[in-house]
């Protein structure tokens, strides 16, 4: 008997056991989602200008000003009501701020800088001096985030390396805890997800996903509540990392996985978190329950993964098309996503509104592709999800200027439907590849993905801000529509079809040769 068979045949795919487990290992991914973003407010591009000789106390020093030295120096002005750049002659009227010239008084270069704090009270931006010529420093910071996720996997409780962030005092101590905060996170994404995957019967299994998106999503929410009302990003990093403690408890709260047990023979290991379960489901399971399951096949299956890498074969194949358009999804999707979350802003519209209103979103996109995924087909999906983002970025370009909740609503489809690809390339990918490489190609694929992550920190945090809009729009809505045509053309529908085992069973392209469908749909899970 498989284990899957034995399990939830006597504790049911959805006791009292799972649900608490499952709530337990996903509530942490809200931890992800802030710090994964929190440099969005920390290093929030506050307005600054050069201090007079006269102020010697810049942070107490007023960024408003009389003085005609920097008063007649202006860079550029907006209406605060609409978010839309003005005219300089409307300066004086109601709503009109202008901002000063950053980085110079006239011909002379700044021995200083002073912020405005109407919005934030310190900045990262403000403590470091990252101005001017030093402005790449940000996504440099934000990089470094993201590269300690491509190094990552599991480690252990980080929030005391989280909350560090809060009281270095340089920027490249900054970069180095980030980056172990982002090393760390990747461990407590995949762990909900796998965990959550096997605890719950076949049928739930697309919940693991769904259910961890929503908590990521929230804590994007949470993140952008508390950066409106806390304005000092110390206080912030700190007030995001507090929760992380709480976490500790899990060493008795969450047991070892029983399926990691099982399959390294830990029998006695195993029984004791499964009777837990089957005492909270109100069941019993036999004595010596091991004896009914079957071999482990799994040293054999590492053997052949190995061979197939060593010698090459799997790359060589027909297949290598498909394989290679699969591998360059994720570091769009991974570009696409970041980047908005990042710069929520790029399109117009207020940065706290449009960062918790692109969060929002994500839950109901989710739900949406839970709905869909298995009537509809992954590839409409995928290749929907795709186009709308790129049709409405190109549309942005050569629309006038919006109103702030015009501006916010193109974002919410663009990172809704962007939100939807992540979910769906998750279930996709691993339907593509056969068993015997199927745990590496995944990692590939994370791995890769995280360069789209990286490109998107430079792009939305340097390049876009140097450039304008423009620098960001024009290359995520042709990589976006890219992406959609090589879903469409080169991509095989995976929906009800048997996961492949070995690579003869993949071969060929989609046109010429569909996966061979399931015999009985019902086993379509």
């Amino acid at each position: 008997m498989k284990f899957d068979e034995f399990l939830f045949s006597h504790l049911g795919e959805m006791g009292r056991y799972q649900k608490v487990q499952f709530l337990l290992v996903t509530i942490p991914t809200m931890l992800c989602a802030l710090h994964a973003f929190s440099w969005t407010f920390a290093a929030h591009n506050t307005p600054y200008r050069c201090a007079l000789p006269t102020e010697t106390d810049s942070r107490t020093a007023n960024y408003w000003t009389t003085s005609k030295l920097i008063d007649e120096n202006l860079e550029d002005c907006w209406n605060t009501k609409t978010k839309t750049k003005v005219n300089e002659s409307d300066r004086g009227q109601p709503d009109v701020k202008c901002n000063y010239v950053k980085c110079s008084i006239g011909n002379d270069t700044c021995t200083g800088y002073v912020f405005d704090h109407s919005q934030m009270s310190l900045t990262a931006q403000e403590k470091w001096d990252i101005v001017c010529d030093r402005h790449y420093l940000k996504a440099v910071v934000q990089a470094g985030y993201y590269a300690g996720q491509m190094a990552g996997a599991s480690f252990l409780e980080s929030s005391v390396i989280r909350m560090m962030q809060s009281i270095v005092p340089v920027w490249w101590m900054y970069v180095i805890f980030r980056a172990a905060t982002g090393f760390a996170h990747p461990g407590i994404f995949v762990i909900a997800v796998i965990i959550g995957m096997e605890l719950v019967g076949p049928s739930y299994r697309k919940l693991a996903g769904v259910i961890s998106g929503i908590f990521y999503a929230l804590g994007q929410v949470i993140l952008g509540g508390a950066a409106y009302y806390i304005t000092d990003f110390q206080w912030l990093h700190v007030v995001i990392s507090a929760p992380g403690v709480i976490f500790l408890t899990y060493w008795w709260l969450v047991p070892e996985s029983a399926r990691w047990l099982v399959s390294l023979q830990r029998w006695d290991e195993a029984d004791k978190v499964l009777q837990k379960a089957a005492k909270m489901n109100g069941v019993t399971l036999p004595d010596k329950w091991w004896e009914q399951l079957d071999q482990d096949q799994g040293a054999k299956k590492d053997g052949t993964t190995k061979k197939i890498l060593n010698d090459g074969s799997y790359c060589d194949s027909e297949n290598a098309t498909k394989n290679t358009s699969c591998f360059l999804l994720w570091p769009v999707v991974s570009m696409i996503y970041y980047g908005f979350g990042m710069k929520p802003d790029v399109l117009g519209g207020d940065l706290y509104v449009s960062f918790i209103m692109g969060a929002l979103i994500e839950m109901p996109a989710l739900v949406i592709v839970y709905l869909l995924i298995d009537r509809i087909g992954r590839r409409p999906v995928l290749a929907g999800g795709f186009a709308i983002p790129g049709i409405v970025l190109l549309a942005n370009i050569f629309l006038p200027e919006l109103n702030q909740w015009m501006s916010i609503a193109q974002l919410m489809i663009v990172k809704g439907s962007i939100t939807a690809v992540y979910a769906s390339i998750y279930t996709f990918t691993p339907e593509i590849f056969p068993t015997v490489v199927r745990n590496t190609a995944m990692g590939y694929c994370s791995t890769i993905a995280r360069v789209g992550a990286i490109s998107a920190s430079f792009i939305s945090m340097w390049i876009v801000e140097k450039f304008g809009k423009i620098a960001m729009l024009i290359p995520f809505s042709v990589l976006a529509l890219s992406a959609c045509l090589v879903t469409w053309f080169f991509l095989p529908e995976t929906m009800s079809k048997h996961l492949p085992e070995t690579i003869q069973e993949i071969e060929g392209t989609p046109v010429e040769q569909e996966m061979e469908p399931l015999s009985e749909p019902k086993n379509a899970e």
